[in-house]
């Protein structure tokens, strides 16, 4: 993680922290993150708040009370969420820190920056605490998947119980049970201790048991539910027609959703799945 803290105005750098192995010119790339901030605020009138941009993620956050400038840089497969929490600690605890400097000097930064330069060890501490939960993120990932992919067959079945007529629930329920049937006998999925933890019935729908699901394969089941997603939907929509499914999804409130959990689906490398299946459905009865 590179990390800058700016003086908004100027655009001078007040520290730099470095906590990867990454050879930059600190100097001068904080007058080209200035000035590509300015710039995005001219084009877009707004604050810039992430981007993408030389195989890196950044974030930035403005602190308008103090005219401070926080920008973080990391792997851009890194969590965004997480990026900017992290920057927000490290943002609070530089304004503790400092904030006297800031009055003392009469609601400036001009001055003798070295003062700046212990708040590294500050930062240091904070990094080594975080990579010792490290570890821990990809299990909360894992959760936040299956609590998206909960949600989202609570609003199938939903749309299949009351949206629709007997004959058609029951036509889908079937064409949905001879499909979750053949991929739970075919050689990727059949037999393997974790589905078991995934179950499901007309009666009781889909049961996902995530209490034991926490020393399973997770890229298996995730693959799995992917598979029963998109065999509901194709269900639904050989019986009903895209037209009908796409209102459905937006009076159930599937669209809101997804919208809402973007940059989390983002990050959980979900969004392009889900928006095709719900955005892009192929066929036309």
């Amino acid at each position: 993680m590179l990390i800058w803290i700016l003086d908004s105005e100027s655009g001078v750098k007040l520290l730099y922290a470095s906590l990867r192995d990454v050879k930059i010119d600190s100097d001068i790339s904080s007058g080209f993150l200035t000035v590509f901030r300015q710039f995005f605020m001219v084009e877009f009138r707004d604050e810039i708040e992430s981007i993408e941009l030389g195989g890196l993620r950044w974030i930035y956050i403005i602190e308008t009370s103090h005219k401070l400038l926080f920008i973080a840089a990391d792997n851009k497969h890194n969590s965004t969420k997480v990026m900017r929490n992290r920057l927000k600690v490290i943002k609070n605890a530089f304004i503790k820190e400092y904030a006297h400097v800031w009055n003392k000097r009469n609601h400036s930064w001009d001055g003798d920056i070295t003062i700046f330069t212990p708040f590294l060890d500050i930062i240091r501490n904070y990094y080594a605490q975080w990579e010792k939960v490290e570890s821990l993120i990809p299990l909360a990932d894992f959760f936040d998947i299956l609590g998206i992919f909960q949600n989202i067959f609570i609003t199938l079945r939903n749309i299949i119980e009351e949206r629709m007529y007997s004959k058609s629930r029951q036509n889908i329920f079937h064409k949905v049970e001879k499909s979750v049937e053949e991929i739970n006998s075919s050689e990727r999925f059949q037999n393997k201790h974790e589905l078991k933890h995934i179950s499901y019935s007309t009666e009781e729908w889909i049961t996902i048991v995530d209490s034991n699901l926490i020393d399973s394969d997770k890229e298996l089941v995730i693959e799995y539910l992917k598979s029963i997603l998109s065999i509901f939907i194709t269900s639904i929509e050989s019986e009903k027609g895209t037209s009908k499914c796409l209102k459905y999804f937006h009076e159930e409130g599937i669209y809101p959703y997804l919208i809402n959990k973007v940059d989390l689906l983002r990050d959980l490398n979900l969004d392009m799945f889900l928006l095709n299946q719900f955005l892009f459905i192929k066929s036309e009865k």
